[in-house]
């Protein structure tokens, strides 16, 4: 392995319902499936200790327009599986920073608390960084981060292309900008994730469902990403 290895990987974890029907499963069975391979791949991702962030599109505003009965479902896994978070050794013992970006007005308020309370529970730790996109839509973050400078958070004649990083809903992080955005599945977009963050990074589509994602998979893409050449439209 090259010592080329990203700062920052993001996630578009996708293929959970094909992954249901391709092996006879429930929704339930199946997203449980998907929220534990985030698990997983969040373990695999800290083997590189020198990536430092990582970025999961766990629920998308478009994924809130889905059936009553599916949501209520994804609700409360992740529910479960944030309060599972709160005292997972694997958080604590690498001192991973948790925290969520989105429009949690959108999102049930007994979800919202446990989010809340696993931010807490975490918020002194700043080795690793662990962003949770829920209620997520990259078109309406850049409204919100507009939205910031009409108010005059972000003063206008101080807005560039840098500082607008100031204002978008990653603006806590070191290195907002992955450097390799990752999507399972078999599509090909962004699908609304990260737009002004992703301008430059290195995509990664894989035709594996995600449930179906193993440690090995990781590996392959960063010995692809170590022999990229970035430019960053140079």
């Amino acid at each position: 392995m090259s010592a080329e290895l990203p700062r920052h990987i993001a996630v578009i974890p996708d293929g959970n319902r094909r992954y249901a029907r391709k092996y006879g499963l429930s929704l339930v069975e199946a997203y449980r499936h998907g929220v534990e391979k985030v698990r997983k791949f969040a373990t695999w991702v800290l083997e590189y200790r020198d990536i430092r962030h990582m970025t999961f599109f766990a629920l998308s505003t478009e994924n809130l327009q889905r059936s009553r009965a599916e949501l209520e479902v994804l609700f409360r896994i992740f529910k479960n599986e944030i309060r599972r978070t709160q005292e997972d050794p694997i958080i604590h013992e690498n001192k991973v920073r948790v925290r969520f970006i989105g429009d949690r007005s959108l999102l049930p308020q007994d979800l919202v608390k446990e989010m809340e309370r696993l931010e807490d529970i975490t918020s002194s730790y700043s080795d690793y960084d662990l962003t949770l996109a829920l209620g997520y839509g990259g078109r309406a973050e850049i409204v919100r981060c507009i939205k910031r400078i009409i108010s005059g958070e972000v003063r206008l004649e101080a807005v560039d292309e840098n500082s607008l990083f100031r204002c978008l809903d990653t603006s806590y992080l070191k290195h907002p900008e992955p450097d390799v955005l990752i999507r399972t599945g078999g599509e090909k977009r962004l699908s609304n994730f990260l737009l002004y963050q992703t301008a430059y990074s290195e995509l990664f589509f894989l035709d594996k469902y995600w449930p179906e994602i193993e440690r090995e998979d990781l590996r392959a893409v960063l010995e692809e990403y170590a022999t990229r050449q970035r430019r960053f439209g140079r």
